[in-house]
């Protein structure tokens, strides 16, 4: 037994009599803090839990229905919003990150691994190396946990891959009710639709299968173009390489172009960054703190510096470097330091209008004094569009292009344009992409930057040109956008999210309906209701 209300201290339901903190000191923390990667939020749990077995998470999730108390699952907390903040009870499932089983299907070219969900990408990369797999695509990060990434949304960078959760094959969660359920395309396919990017509200994933692919290498080409010779390749620049992101620095007028294709050839030395070296990182994040707190004006002439340190040689050359990783370490990037993320998707068409109108108005407001941004802003497309029937990949070779699927169905809140048509890969257009555009604002030494001004032009410049955002970053909406309760605009912190429920409402309509309703079902006493102001005030569920 993990947890039984009869252990619960009658006169304060949120501790444990001292015979349960006897019996469940090796899973339970009373005076656990929990802080996200970004440190930018933090909490204080009235209980910790940390489950060794399925079982337990069962039994946890059954005491807190009945005592009316909701329960928030977190991982590496890289989320950098506030998403995942309590008062009430915290699961971390840390310590349920255990390989199950590995099938290899080698006639179709690829293998199935089933895991805990608690345990990390980076763990998963290293046991499936050691089969020589790979898993099919990541985001910049690996240190999250798998079932943070499915439930949040996770993309790559590609035009011939699209979420994360494409290559899940099926998922085991302990819904509202503690009830163990299993779910694939067969069984429970609409609760899996829901589950496959749930942000934690369905139930808690505790296993998944992953479908990953024979190992291969990435051979990269990066190269230095300029803001308008990437507007000016914009309709032939997306589909040209499986794997595609650009680097946009706009007081430079530069971008740094990453293209990558899978390769048999052997790895060479790694790409050298000035940034890391710890005396670059240092003085970088010096630099940004004396530019955010300090004298803001010196923020174009630090981007201007940190850029010619980063690439100055290859853009005075240009050349392009050339380079052969592993898809790992292709796939990953430096983060930097704490930082605001703020990601939105939209149609790929519709780029080019959106970066000059973002130019235009960066340009304005270091001109007038009013904002700065900071660099890079990350540009990125994916391919969510789903085949109608699973794909024949008996022709796959090591080296081939795309996805194979461990599941074709789309998201309930996948927040990629739904109009896009699949069709096969050889004749992908920029019409069936999204476009990601990342706008990331540093915290230099943990110091709060102002972000309002710019989020705010940033998210209107993309919900016009019919963008969204992604779930588990740092957008702010506003006031009129809310659906949940507001303060006068004064009484908000600069960085602190206003809401942006009428427009989900109107964005996700039918879907929307659907996932509260699978919600309702799967927790109808809103165990995972955690966090009520940030659910109500963006629309997860009505009042």
């Amino acid at each position: 037994m993990v947890l039984n209300s009869k252990y619960i201290a009658s006169n304060n339901p949120g501790s444990l009599s001292s015979m349960a903190l006897e019996t469940l000191q090796n899973i339970i923390q009373k005076d656990y803090k929990f802080r996200n990667w970004a440190g930018i939020y933090s909490c204080k749990p009235q209980l910790y839990f940390q489950p060794t077995t399925i079982e337990e998470v069962s039994s946890v999730v059954k005491d807190a229905r009945s005592l009316g108390k909701t329960i928030v699952t977190v991982g590496s907390g890289h989320s950098p919003s506030n998403m995942c903040i309590t008062s009430e009870w915290l699961m971390n499932l840390d310590k349920l990150n255990k390989v199950l089983g590995f099938e290899e299907v080698k006639d179709l070219h690829y293998a199935d691994v089933s895991v805990e969900a608690g345990i990390r990408v980076f763990q998963i990369n290293d046991y499936v190396a050691t089969k020589n797999y790979a898993v099919q695509n990541l985001g910049s990060i690996s240190e999250q946990s798998i079932a943070g990434i499915i439930s949040t949304g996770t993309h790559g960078s590609s035009p011939y891959h699209g979420l994360v959760s494409s290559n899940i094959v099926n998922l085991t969660i302990v819904n509202g009710l503690g009830e163990i359920v299993f779910l694939d395309s067969e069984n429970h396919p609409e609760v899996f639709r829901a589950a496959l990017l749930s942000l934690g509200k369905i139930g808690i994933i505790v296993r998944a299968t992953v479908r990953v692919i024979p190992a291969f290498n990435i051979k990269s080409k990066q190269e230095v173009i300029s803001f308008e010779d990437l507007l000016e390749r914009w309709d032939t620049l997306w589909t040209s390489s499986e794997f595609i992101r650009v680097w946009w620095y706009p007081y430079s007028r530069k971008c740094v172009l990453w293209r990558g294709d899978k390769t048999e050839e052997a790895v060479t030395p790694a790409r050298k960054s000035w940034w890391g070296t710890t005396l670059g990182r240092l003085f970088y994040e010096t630099l940004l703190w004396l530019s955010c707190k300090v004298y803001t004006p010196l923020t174009p002439y630090v981007e201007r510096f940190v850029f010619q340190r980063q690439y100055g040689q290859l853009s005075n050359n240009g050349n392009e470097d050339i380079n052969i990783a592993n898809s790992v370490k292709a796939f990953n990037m430096d983060c930097l330091f704490s930082q605001f993320v703020n990601e939105w998707g939209c149609p790929l068409e519709n780029g080019p209008q959106i970066l000059r109108s973002l130019d235009h108005s960066i340009t304005q407001a270091s001109n007038n004094k009013e904002f700065y941004v900071h660099v890079p802003m990350e540009i990125r497309c994916s391919n969510t569009t789903l085949p109608s029937e699973p794909l024949d990949t008996r022709d796959r070779t090591v080296t081939s292009r795309g996805t194979v699927y461990g599941n074709i169905l789309r998201p309930y809140l996948d927040n990629t344009p739904s109009s896009c048509t699949y069709t096969p890969l050889n004749s992908v257009t920029n019409s069936q992409l999204t476009l990601y555009i990342n706008a990331t604002i540093y915290r230099p030494f943990g110091y709060n930057t102002k972000i309002h001004e710019w989020y705010s032009l940033f998210e209107d410049t993309m919900s016009v040109a019919g963008g969204k955002p992604h779930w588990a970053k740092n957008f702010l909406g506003s006031t009129k956008n809310s659906a949940g309760d507001v303060k006068i605009e004064s009484e908000y912190d600069d960085f602190e999210g206003r809401g942006l429920g009428r427009k989900i409402q109107e964005w996700y309509g039918d879907n929307l309906v659907k996932f509260r309703d699978i919600r309702e079902q799967q927790d109808p006493d809103n165990v995972f209701l955690m966090n009520k102001e940030w659910v109500f005030r963006n629309g997860i569920v009505s009042d």
